[in-house]
């Protein structure tokens, strides 16, 4: 299940945008079946999330439209969530990439029914990441400037969160929920990592980076999704994708996208194309790795987006 964040139904070459391209996604569309009539639950992103994973409306299970990164709830622990079910079913199951359902422990999709999970418990303006300067820029100066905000973010925390002002105005969340300058969850972003232990089946949850690297963090998705598969290729799997591309970064970010130096600059639609291209890289990746293993006709690939563009950053969005 591949799902990407803030994504508009125009912008992929099979849905017929003029500067994207997409050739990976454009070939799993035209050899597959296009559903054009998708309604999401909510515009934002863990009320569409949380009714991905249970089939309930957000208001019914009690689910505010973006939790943030500090808060002590998540999706309710009553709740049945599409990796219960395939669990009880006999899968082996994994996550890579945006939850959004909560970040304690408790709420972390290693206790909902996920047997390994790599990535961003939230979304990525909810904190600071680094940047790794790249060879590519288009000149030395905007390495320079580059390299100048990704310390920046290091070392200084944020002490404004335009963008949790900005969905309480909107009313998609609890104004009570204030946001700790003392956690750090609300300054930098973190790259988590679960797994259960093989023996006596207990949760492991390990912050690899804080904040996170989101030069590299394409690499990292890659290995991730192409070990599980071929670890469980002889077992039944599910493979659950939730892409913190194209959702904006945090304002301090040198870029309002991100992506890996091969992707950087390599567009004509600016940081947005760039980042909707390592999409589709890794979805090639994707694919290419269920070829290899034999599994592509014994697999279901659904690819979707959570709730549309967040139009208020226009080109961007």
């Amino acid at each position: 299940m591949l799902f990407v964040d803030d994504l508009g139904y125009g912008d992929l070459g099979f849905t017929g945008h003029p500067t994207t391209k997409t050739p990976n996604l454009d070939k799993l569309a035209n050899n597959g079946k296009i559903l054009s009539n998708f309604y999401s639950a909510y515009p934002v992103c863990s009320a569409s999330r949380a009714s991905l994973m249970t089939g309930r409306q957000p208001d019914r299970i009690g689910v505010p439209g973006v939790f943030g990164p500090t808060v002590n709830v998540g999706l309710p622990l009553n709740e049945t969530t599409l990796g219960d079910q395939f669990k009880k079913a006999g899968y082996a199951t994994a996550i890579m990439g945006k939850w959004h359902l909560g970040q304690r422990q408790m709420f972390l999709p290693g206790s909902r029914g996920f047997d390994t999970y790599l990535g961003i418990p939230y979304s990525d303006d909810m904190g600071g990441g680094r940047a790794t300067p790249c060879n590519n820029y288009k000149s030395e100066q905007e390495s320079v400037e580059a390299r100048k905000t990704s310390n920046a973010i290091v070392t200084k925390a944020k002490s404004e969160n335009e963008w949790y002002h900005e969905y309480c105005s909107a009313g998609f969340c609890d104004e009570n929920d204030k946001i700790s300058n003392e956690d750090p969850a609300g300054t930098y972003l973190p790259l988590v990592y679960q797994t259960h232990d093989t023996h006596d089946h207990s949760l492991n949850t390990t912050v690899l980076e804080q904040p996170l690297d989101f030069t590299t963090l394409d690499e990292k998705y890659n290995n991730f999704v192409k070990d599980f598969i071929t670890k469980h290729k002889d077992s039944p799997f599910f493979l659950y994708m939730p892409f913190s591309h194209v959702h904006t970064t945090n304002t301090l970010q040198p870029e309002q996208q991100y992506c890996g130096c091969d992707f950087k600059n390599k567009t004509s639609r600016g940081a947005f194309g760039d980042a909707l291209a390592e999409v589709d890289w890794l979805v090639g990746n994707l694919i290419e790795q269920l070829q290899l293993l034999d599994l592509s006709e014994n697999t279901l690939i659904m690819f979707t987006g959570d709730n549309g563009p967040w139009m208020v950053h226009n080109e961007s969005a």
